[in-house]
């Protein structure tokens, strides 16, 4: 008898209900369960009661940023794989990101093949 394999459950913060709604079928694809939020404060206080397999979400959300959230990941000594998406990722957001593990770039916007790179570049040892 072969065990069923357990869903992985991953976090998506995006203010764009309709992004949300794409990434969480999108993830269903590859084995994750989706909780979508849609802002950086319902986002922190999900991590804080959670362990996710995958965080996905965006730079700029309100209250709180997609950087400031994997601030705090990392500062909890967490190495949860993150894909940040934008429509613009800037120079601040990419240098302020640089020196973290386990992180991937998707910019916006992207095709059901770009997201699946980027879910396979976070949760690679690689630094992207």
């Amino acid at each position: 008898m072969v065990a069923e394999r357990k869903p992985l459950r991953c976090l998506v913060a995006d203010d764009e209900p309709q992004i949300g709604s794409l990434l969480r079928d999108a993830l269903s694809q590859y084995g994750y369960v989706a909780d979508v939020v849609g802002d950086g404060d319902a986002a922190s206080r999900k991590l804080a009661e959670l362990d996710y397999a995958l965080v996905v979400t965006d730079v700029l959300m309100p209250i709180r940023t997609g950087v400031e959230l994997v601030r705090d990941l990392r500062a909890k000594g967490k190495e949860t794989p993150v894909v940040l998406m934008s429509s613009f990722l800037s120079e601040e957001v990419l240098v302020a990101c640089s020196k973290l593990e386990y992180i991937a770039f998707l910019q916006k916007p992207f095709s059901l093949a770009d997201l699946r790179r980027a879910v396979e570049r976070a949760n690679s040892s690689i630094r992207c």
